[in-house]
């Protein structure tokens, strides 16, 4: 029983680390778009990448506990929870 648990829980841990880097690919390019259309229409002069990265990084640690919580801490809790009522 022990090893189909950690199967499961292996698996499991795959699955939401997917699930965790599509999240954040998803909202560092929305995030990056938006910058960048702001770059054109404030007609900024330098490096458009540098600025970009600049602005991001501020936000990205913040973002990266949120997708934390959200995409493997809730979801294991809400598991642990239903296993728990269950049993």
């Amino acid at each position: 029983m022990f090893f189909a648990f950690g199967r499961m829980a292996i698996l499991l841990l795959i699955c939401l680390t997917v699930v965790y880097v599509c999240l954040y690919f998803y909202w560092r390019s929305g995030v990056k778009m938006r910058l960048e259309e702001d770059w054109v229409h404030a007609g900024r002069p330098g490096n458009r990448e540098d600025w970009v990265d600049e602005r991001i990084a501020p936000h990205a640690a913040r973002v990266r506990r949120w997708l934390i919580g959200l995409v493997y801490v809730l979801p294991i809790v809400g598991l642990s929870v239903v296993v728990y009522v269950t049993n």
